[in-house]
């Protein structure tokens, strides 16, 4: 059969993003996407529902979430997880071919796509060599509808300067949206942002339950937003946004016993984080490991080619990353102690520069 192109042109070059499932690589030991090392227990489902679509938010959700995260309901949305939230932000502000985001590179790589798909203009203000926000440079910008700050940052791992952030906030006040992903926020709760959505209602905060909570599965995340912003997105939001058995398993997460659950787990994953970054820093073939306030840890090598044969040698599935200011970097999840000791013996005999 003959070919039709018939896609938007803008879409020919497009790179899908690459996922640490489309990724793929072979192993035994994943250490690639930020994930949970914590299964998830065996839960009971209501199905006698499920002849029916689902509620629209659903409210329960919105309710449940929002006492967790000290908002009022109305201020929450909850999505097929926080890529959904960047996607509909990107189309809901940004008209393709005429406007702009903005977002501080090296970061999460979904920002850009999205502006891509919507036939939008990127500006991209790096991070300073500290990897803090270059808040003289980003207020310098004009003409962007939408700033992207992913905090704690994926994939450096800190988290940004709060009066960073309050100063960039402030700053677009009636120029453009200001949206922090706080997708690993529950490694660093006393950092958020979210109090400030009381008096900046420009500002919007992005939320997942796949990270410190374990639901990677399930894929939920939330939008934070003032009432503007959520006139918006419920115009554009798809009719059933949530799955009923997804709703069910993040209202089971959000109960006392979930929440209890999720900062036990975070404890410790934080001090498994610390032990390994340290251990790792110790190495040889290591030059430099970023400080976290996540669930992984990323490091740079000399040599980070034989670094990463070493791991995929013994099974070891960590992440590249693709941006050039870390090409020798190697981003590593923050698994269970005998993963981590795992790395680190592979990585132990190798030598320094």
């Amino acid at each position: 059969m003959p070919k039709h192109d018939l896609a938007c042109p803008h879409l020919g070059e497009l790179t899908p993003y690459q996922s640490a499932r489309r990724i793929g690589g072979s192993g035994d030991v994943w250490l690639n996407a930020n994930e949970s090392p914590f299964p998830r227990d065996p839960m009971v489902m209501d199905v006698s529902e499920y002849h029916r679509y689902p509620d629209h938010g659903p409210a329960q959700v919105h309710t449940a979430y929002a006492r967790y995260a000290g908002v009022d309901p109305s201020r929450v949305l909850a999505l097929r997880g926080a890529d959904e939230a960047i996607d509909l932000l990107v189309r809901g502000y940004c008209r393709a071919g005429a406007d702009r985001i903005l977002l501080c590179g090296p970061t999460y790589g979904m920002y850009e796509l999205c502006a891509k798909v919507q036939d939008a203009g990127i500006v991209d203000v790096p991070l300073d060599a500290d990897d803090r926000l270059d808040v003289e440079a980003i207020c310098a910008v004009n003409n962007v509808r939408v700033v992207f700050l992913c905090h704690p940052n994926n994939p450096t791992g800190n988290a940004l300067n709060h009066a960073d952030l309050e100063a960039v906030i402030a700053h677009f006040a009636g120029r453009a949206l200001v949206v922090v992903d706080e997708a690993y926020i529950e490694f660093c709760p006393e950092r958020t942002v979210v109090p400030l959505l009381e008096t900046h209602e420009h500002l919007v905060v992005v939320r997942t339950l796949s990270k410190a909570f374990g639901l990677a599965g399930v894929h939920v995340g939330f939008l934070l937003a003032g009432a503007d912003v959520m006139d918006t997105m419920r115009k554009i939001v798809a009719p059933y946004p949530l799955a009923d058995p997804c709703a069910q398993i993040a209202l089971h997460a959000l109960a006392d016993e979930g929440l209890a659950r999720m900062r036990r787990e975070v404890e410790l994953l934080a001090a498994e984080r610390d032990s390994f970054a340290a251990a790792l820093d110790t190495l040889p073939c290591v030059a430099h490991v970023r400080p976290s306030a996540t669930n992984f840890v990323t490091a740079t090598f000399p040599r980070v080619e034989t670094a990463w044969a070493a791991l995929l040698a013994d099974g070891i599935v960590a992440r590249r990353m693709p941006h050039p200011r870390l090409a020798d970097a190697i981003r590593f999840t923050v698994g269970s102690a005998a993963d981590m000791q795992r790395v680190l013996k592979a990585l132990a005999p190798l030598p320094g520069d």
